[in-house]
């Protein structure tokens, strides 16, 4: 997941670029047996590019050059076998859609796929039916909404018009039985819920939209279904729901609701993303003021977070995405400030986090990855 600001007038360039957008782990990397490939998208250069991954060590090394994206690339994602990718591009208003190939070579598909108005944060559900778009809209109350796609290899086709949403929609996740579908709205700090039919369509969840924290801006749900997590870039911290998938003695009513955790956990400066372990285990978040990736371990059966005893460490300047393997023990960011991608291993056992100082040099504004 990445960060997300206003973007419509701003304090250096990179906000008024519309700094990024994010989605949940679960839209940024398709499953594999191992290290493969590393996507990244750059706002500077307006492109796309891949980098194939040591499967010993998780370091990155270029794959073939660069391909064009439509204006300002916010986010990526790939289809659940690995075979498509598909970019947000906010300042053209369009899907850039993409093949890849079995060793992650990127070939582009001839014409954008129009979206809404400032398109930001993806999501596909696990069977790689419908892609989901959060559109920021103009700042406008009113203006947001979220689009659904049917995929077809990279062919996308609209499901019904826009759905509206709460201001300043920046991220999407989806459930993995993709039942529900769940929005950052970073404008009015809230968090939309949807139900999602069998043809994609979205009806809105009874009590929604939710609080959040301020400027939710990233969120992620637990591979399980069962809990939903927020990175709140304008308070600093992270905000937990449980989702209402069966009832308990949390939910009294199985229809996909949210109710939040009894208090925030705390996050760095400025959290704009967010990634979990393949088992749920472990969640981290890039701090983009901090310069840091934060670590926190997950109780499966709670859902609570409790930081790792290595609780941070320090990435390039300004990390605006990171994303966990999810065949390996590796974690990148993307550090928009640097530019670069800074390189991870992961403990499995502990969530521990470590470098050997290694950072890839990448094109200008690095804004979302995606792994293979």
């Amino acid at each position: 997941m990445g960060i997300k600001f206003r973007g419509f007038a701003g304090l250096l360039v990179l906000v008024s670029l519309g700094l990024l957008a994010s989605c949940s782990n679960k839209s940024s990397s398709s499953s594999s047996s191992g290290p493969g490939t590393l996507f990244v998208t750059t706002q500077g250069d307006t492109s796309v590019s891949a980098f194939s991954v040591d499967p010993s060590t998780g370091k990155i090394t270029a794959n073939g050059t660069g391909l064009a994206t439509g204006s300002t690339p916010s986010a990526i994602v790939l289809t659940p076998s690995g075979d498509a990718a598909f970019v947000t591009n906010r300042g053209t208003g369009d899907i850039s859609r993409y093949t890849v190939a079995s060793g992650g070579t990127l070939t582009a598909v001839s014409g954008a796929q129009a979206a809404g108005t400032n398109p930001m944060g993806m999501a596909i559900d696990t069977n790689g039916s419908f892609l989901f778009v959060a559109n920021q809209g103009t700042g406008v109350p009113g203006s947001s909404t979220i689009s659904v796609f049917s995929i077809s290899g990279t062919t996308l086709a609209a499901v019904g018009a826009p759905v509206a949403t709460a201001d300043g929609a920046v991220a999407v996740a989806i459930t993995p039985d993709g039942k529900y579908l769940y929005v950052a709205n970073q404008f009015a700090n809230l968090i939309s819920a949807y139900s999602v039919d069998s043809t994609g369509a979205l009806t809105p969840v009874p009590g929604s939209p939710y609080l959040a924290g301020t400027s939710p801006s990233a969120l992620v749900v637990s591979p399980a279904g069962s809990f939903l997590y927020v990175a709140n870039s304008g308070s600093d911290n992270i905000s937990a729901f449980t989702i209402c998938a069966v009832i308990s003695n949390t939910c009294s009513v199985a229809d996909g609701g949210l109710v939040p955790f009894p208090a925030t956990f705390p996050a760095g400066l400025k959290p704009v993303s967010l990634a979990l372990t393949p088992s749920g285990d472990f969640l981290y978040v890039a701090d983009w003021q901090s310069n840091q990736v934060s670590g926190y371990a997950v109780s499966v059966a709670s859902g609570t977070l409790t930081p790792t005893s290595q609780n941070a460490i320090s990435t390039g300047v300004n990390p605006t995405w990171v994303a966990v393997h999810p065949g390996a023990g590796f974690l990148y960011t993307a550090n928009i400030g640097g530019p670069s991608i800074s390189v991870f291993t992961l403990n499995a056992t502990t969530g521990a986090l470590g470098t050997d100082g290694t950072a890839v040099s990448t094109g200008p504004l690095p804004s979302a990855i995606a792994l293979k």
